[in-house]
C-alpha cells in the first residue's frame, strides 16, 4: 500500500522527461525563430576579417530594377541604424558591367561608383548567390543573406527585417 504514492512520486518527475526526449526524437518541436534572414549553414569564412559588420551586396553581371531598389534598401537600413551605423560598413562583392538606369532617374537611385569594392577569395565568390545582401561579422563569418524581391512593398519588408536583424546584433554583441 505504500509503493502507490512512491511510484505516482516518481511517475511526476520521470514522465515530463521522457516526453521532453519523445518530442525531440521525432522533430514534432519547431524551435523559436526571431531573425528574419536565413542563416547560411555552415556560414562562410573570409581569409581576411573585415573588423566590422558589413552589409555586404553581391550584384549580377547587370545592375537591374532590383538591384538598385536593394542597393537603395541597403543605404536606407544603414541610415536608419542611426549611432550604431558607425559599426556597420556597406560593400559591393564586384562592380557590374552594365548599370540599367530607370529612365528618368528616381529618387532611390544609389550610385553604384560610392560604394566599396570587398575581395572576397574566388570559394567564396562562388559560393554566393547573385542579387543578394549578406550579412558579415567582425570576425569575418558570412552568416546570413537577404533575398530582396522586385516588388517594392515586399523589399520594403526585408528591409524591415534586416533592420531588426542588426539592431538585435548590434545591440548584444561584444565585438565590432
Amino acid at each position: 500500500m505504500q509503493k502507490k504514492p512512491l511510484f505516482i512520486i516518481l511517475g511526476l518527475f520521470i514522465a515530463p522527461i521522457l516526453i521532453a526526449k519523445l518530442v525531440l526524437v521525432n522533430d514534432w518541436y519547431q524551435g523559436a525563430k526571431t531573425n528574419t534572414g536565413e542563416l547560411l549553414s555552415p556560414p562562410l569564412t573570409m581569409s581576411q576579417p573585415p573588423q566590422a559588420w558589413l552589409l555586404l551586396y553581391n550584384p549580377g553581371e547587370q545592375c537591374t530594377q532590383q538591384c538598385q531598389q536593394s542597393l537603395w534598401q541597403m543605404q536606407q537600413v544603414h541610415t536608419l541604424l542611426a549611432v550604431e551605423g558607425k559599426r556597420v560598413q556597406r560593400y559591393l562583392t564586384k562592380y557590374p558591367e552594365t548599370v540599367i538606369h530607370p529612365e528618368p532617374l528616381s529618387r532611390d537611385h544609389v550610385e553604384i561608383s560610392t560604394l566599396a569594392r570587398l575581395q572576397l577569395s574566388a570559394v567564396n565568390q562562388q559560393q554566393l548567390s547573385t542579387d543578394t545582401l549578406y550579412l558579415v561579422d567582425p570576425l569575418g563569418n558570412i552568416f546570413m543573406h537577404y533575398q530582396y524581391p522586385t516588388d517594392r512593398a515586399a523589399a520594403i519588408k526585408v528591409s524591415a527585417g534586416l533592420l531588426k536583424d542588426l539592431k538585435r546584433l548590434l545591440k548584444i554583441s561584444k565585438i565590432g
